[in-house]
């Protein structure tokens, strides 16, 4: 969904957007992550000078995989927020570089007077992910030598000796545990 700047400058007035977005406008869809049902979302649009400001507040329930156990679960994620977006700086030859402040690394940009508010809503899904995904703390995961799922039962592998390099670590590991 496009939001036009210069209708946005006639109107002189924020935009309120409330609206879903399914799959094929946010592009979420990969192996460790899908939609269960349409995102929800509530924005206001508003322009101050060239730069637009987003405000406003996503909701998406969404189906994840597991790092441990590789099993898909439920994830929700409810987020208010707040973007601002420049003109693009235009470059005269690609390849040219372009120089940012660390502070320029909250701000995003659009083109053509134009800005994707699915590429936004996209962002901040994105951004609300978990690094690895656990379905419950206590997950257990599978087998390193047979696959099996952990948190199903015990599986009958033999348990490899310890590399004699990492040896020191599990000395470290044991000690900790004993402290707490």
């Amino acid at each position: 969904m496009l939001v036009d700047i210069k209708e946005l400058r006639e109107r002189n007035e924020p935009l309120f957007i409330e609206t879903d977005f399914g799959d094929q406008e946010l592009k979420l869809r990969s192996h460790i992550m899908a939609l269960q049902r349409p995102v929800r979302s509530e924005l206001r649009v508003s322009l101050s000078g060239g730069q637009v400001l987003v405000v406003g507040e996503v909701q998406a329930d969404l189906q994840v995989v597991c790092c441990r156990c590789l099993k898909p679960f439920p994830h929700r994620i409810r987020k208010g927020f707040e973007v601002e977006y420049w003109p693009d700086p235009a470059l005269e030859a690609e390849g040219e570089e372009f120089g940012l402040t660390y502070t320029d690394l909250v701000i995003g940009f659009y083109r053509k007077d134009r800005l994707d508010v699915s590429a936004v809503i996209s962002e901040q899904i994105v951004l609300e992910m978990p690094m690895k995904p656990v379905c419950q703390e206590a997950c257990k995961g599978l087998c390193d030598q047979c696959g099996a799922d952990l948190n199903e039962g015990n599986c009958n592998c033999q348990r490899r000796s310890v590399d004699p390099r990492l040896a020191v670590l599990l000395d470290v590991k044991k000690r900790l545990s004993k402290e707490k």
